[in-house]
């Protein structure tokens, strides 16, 4: 796999040594913790690019091109098929790494091995003709389409048999068949005497033989709108495959928090059942000015075409409550299986030991001592069950608060840097998913507009008062030499006495000291004698 070149990417963007690190932890860990290498290092790069405005999208292409490209190749090594279909799917949606005709080649190449040529076919057409966006090709590179309609002419050369196939004819078939308006004069073509020598062959087939029906597949593809200001659903797949599985390290830290008690639902959940009732609809009161300042900015900004940022944001979060409620339905049904199932062998149980007593006879009572022990045996086993389903549904609970701060993290919530176990951490960003619930449930009750006007004033609001503190409370800065001055004072102060009126703690009695003599018996705490 030779690397995609990319022009003066900052030094924190070097992909070769991500997969460094990738390939010793696949040495020392496995094929998931090098997933994990590379699904964090692309969830965090795209991000930069499509969210951030510092980061040239140009500058990183490439590097953000060879972690997809290792990434599907470490798949690929591992014999994981599927996992590297899907991460070839996920790099060609990339909105930074989806223009890199590279990765459209190997992808290409992949399904080709795998004996999937019409699927082949139709990502060609989606590179070359028309992608899923409707913007024209997805490849946009001139030298990544010369070299696209090339490997696409020789495909289609093998699979027809045809080897005097021209290029000229691919692209006129695909613009027959597909309808698809391709700028001919931007691809290398084939040498003159070649050219018109395949055409005389090809016009002379033609008027041999009838015309066959097409093998193209005449479907458009859907038309599907992207939102390119917000990134929240096109890093939605990267989002995916890194909050699929906990991480063996947070798994640790979970543990360590348990010690040796009983594994728990973590407390608060991010989201509630019901939406909170918040006295400020800012959340002032809750994460403090300058956090809420920045939610209600977050929730009233747009996209340079105007979209509602928040209304994203919004889903987004929709989204995390209503995974909450289907894992609190779960284990809800869970319990009731389980406790239904203890019922029923409960009844069973008794009816035998019943019947086992009507025929005892005289031996009555060495048969009540044994179904005794057969009852507390089945009630300890029922207990048993019971704690086996609570720990399990803990830590299903634990696994989906991971994906939920995964997700969130990647929406640059406040307070949001990643997984976290720790349980103040936990307690401030349940305060900050509290607000967004009540801002979704408020906006999908009242409207958009009426609800980003009412936040506008209330970001208004808050920016008056944070300004006000900040004016009536300066910070006094001190110039270092006098601080330096008042250190050396406070060292060269001299050591004082206490003044004389300063309470001292009075002596202890002498007899607490004394050792009882020979004979004498000591009393211990609760009164009685210790010999």
């Amino acid at each position: 796999m030779e690397p995609v070149l990319s022009s003066s990417a900052p030094p924190q963007y070097n992909s070769q040594s991500i997969i460094n690190t990738a390939e010793e932890t696949l040495q020392t860990s496995g094929v998931s913790a090098a997933q994990t290498v590379y699904k964090s290092a692309l969830l965090e790069w795209v991000d930069d690019v499509t969210m951030g405005d510092t980061i040239d999208k140009e500058s990183v292409k490439g590097e953000i091109a060879n972690l997809w490209l290792a990434y599907a190749d470490l798949n690929r090594r591992s014999n994981l098929f599927k996992s590297a279909t899907e991460v070839y799917e996920q790099a060609i949606n990339c909105p930074v790494g989806g223009e890199v005709g590279k990765i459209w080649m190997e992808y290409v190449h992949f399904l080709e091995e795998r004996g999937r040529p019409r699927t082949a076919q139709k990502l060609y057409l989606r590179a070359l003709v028309e992608g899923n966006d409707g913007d024209g090709p997805s490849v946009k590179d001139v030298a990544d389409q010369n070299l696209l309609w090339n490997e696409f002419l020789r495909m289609m050369q093998s699979l027809r048999k045809n080897p005097d196939l021209t290029l000229e004819d691919l692209k006129s078939a695909v613009e027959h068949e597909r309808g698809a308006q391709v700028d001919i004069s931007t691809t290398i073509m084939q040498p003159e005497a070649v050219a018109s020598a395949a055409d005389s062959s090809a016009s002379n087939t033609a008027e041999q033989r009838p015309a066959k029906r097409s093998r193209w597949d005449k479907k458009t593809p859907e038309q599907i709108e992207t939102l390119s200001a917000g990134s929240i659903d096109t890093a939605a797949s990267v989002v995916f495959a890194t909050s699929k599985n906990m991480p063996p390290e947070v798994e640790t830290l979970w543990h360590a928090r348990d010690g040796g008690s009983m594994p728990c639902k973590p407390e608060p959940a991010l989201f509630s059942a019901s939406p909170p009732k918040l006295g400020d609809p800012s959340g002032k009161d809750l994460v403090g000015i300058e956090t809420a300042v920045k939610l209600l900015q977050m929730l009233t900004s747009k996209t340079h075409d105007g979209k509602s940022l928040g209304s994203a944001l919004l889903e987004l979060c929709h989204a995390c409550w209503m995974m909450t409620a289907l894992k609190e339905e779960e284990a809800v049904k869970a319990n009731e299986a389980l406790e239904k199932k203890i019922t029923t062998d409960t009844e069973a149980l008794e009816s035998n030991l019943a019947a086992r007593a009507s025929v005892a006879g005289g031996a009555m009572a060495a048969v009540q001592h044994a179904n005794e022990q057969e009852r507390n045996q089945f009630i300890m086993q029922c207990t048993v069950q019971r704690e086996q389903l609570l720990a399990f549904s803990a830590w299903e609970f634990r696994k989906l608060l991971y994906t939920q701060q995964i997700i969130l993290s990647s929406a640059k919530l406040p307070y949001f840097d990643g997984p976290s176990v720790d349980s103040a951490s936990i307690n401030v960003q349940a305060k900050v998913c509290s607000i967004l619930h009540s801002a979704f449930y408020l906006r999908a009750r009242v409207g958009e507009e009426n609800h980003v006007k009412m936040l506008t004033k209330q970001l208004e609001n808050l920016q008056k008062i944070a300004s006000t503190v900040v004016k009536s409370e300066p910070v006094q800065q001190q110039h270092p030499a006098q601080l330096q001055m008042q250190l050396q004072q406070h060292q060269q102060l001299p050591y004082q006495q206490p003044p004389p009126n300063f309470p001292l703690p009075p002596p202890m009695p002498p007899q607490m000291f004394q050792h009882p003599q020979q004979g004498q018996q000591m009393t211990g705490y609760y009164g009685q004698q210790m010999h």
